[in-house]
């Protein structure tokens, strides 16, 4: 039986696949960066439930060599029992470990209204001025500068949103609803990948700093999943939390800690 970690792990070695530039080799699959031999932009991924050689192992750090790319992994070790065992066993070194967290349908809470908070589902239909919401409200939470971005340019954002909507993924604004003082005011956003083997990973949920403290981030967490559970059939969403306080709020919607992602390389 599948476990959700090896679903985790499936995805993970699904968008390898789906990548660029990638080739498969034995029991992984690489994803390189043509243009970038940055280590964090190469990686592979092993199969859900591969049983790894040091036959294969050395066969893949050839295939990055033969690229002049840093041998990396990127996988739920959980869903790949063994292959962190073997490839710690060939002289690669544990670069970093994440959480990530999971909810399914039967787990999902909310969303919960949100005074004076209207939320959407953005697909290929929003409008730039929608998009624009998502990426404000991204910019302000995770840019370097602690300066307002309301008058930024956001051209290249709204086309990187509008590419990723066109491919099938799924944004999710937050703003101030109709007959509000904050009416149309962007207050958070976020976006999701594909759906693949039945799971898609959640990413850049963000609230403006000016909103925060008022459930918008649970909100808009909430949403997203519950569009992508019951309107795109998935089985699970997952995502990895960057802190404490970001756990605190993902569990708070009824996600839950199942497991770890691996960063792993060989230098």
């Amino acid at each position: 039986m599948e476990t959700l970690e090896s679903k985790v792990n499936g995805y993970l070695h699904a968008n390898a696949r789906l990548r660029k530039v990638n080739e498969a080799c034995g029991p992984f699959h690489i994803g390189f960066d043509a243009g970038s031999d940055h280590p964090f932009a190469n990686y592979a991924v092993p199969e859900s439930g591969a049983k790894v050689t040091e036959q294969d192992i050395a066969a893949l750090v050839a295939a990055f060599e033969r690229r002049e790319r840093t041998p990396r992994l990127e996988f739920a070790p959980g869903g790949a029992p063994g292959v962190e065992e073997a490839l710690l066993a060939a002289g690669f070194e544990v670069q970093q470990r994440l959480p990530f967290m999971l909810v399914t349908a039967a787990d999902l809470v909310g969303p919960e209204p949100v005074d004076g908070v209207e939320v959407r589902i953005l697909d290929a239909s929003a409008s730039d001025e929608e998009l624009r919401g998502v990426a404000l409200a991204q910019r302000e939470a995770f840019g370097d500068s602690d300066e307002p971005q309301d008058d930024a340019d956001f051209t290249g954002d709204i086309a990187g949103l509008r590419e990723a909507a066109e491919a099938g993924k799924f944004s999710v604004l937050a703003r101030g609803a109709a007959g509000t003082a904050e009416a149309g005011i962007a207050m958070g956003g976020g976006g999701c990948g594909l759906g693949l083997g039945g799971t898609t990973e959640i990413g850049g949920i963000a609230t403006r700093p000016a909103f925060r403290r008022r459930g918008v981030g649970a909100a808009v967490t909430a949403a997203l999943s519950r569009h992508l559970l019951e309107v795109s059939g998935l089985d699970c969403v997952w995502l990895s939390p960057a802190g404490p306080d970001q756990e605190r709020l993902y569990s708070t919607v009824g996600y839950r800690s199942l497991g770890e992602m691996l960063f792993i390389w060989k230098p």
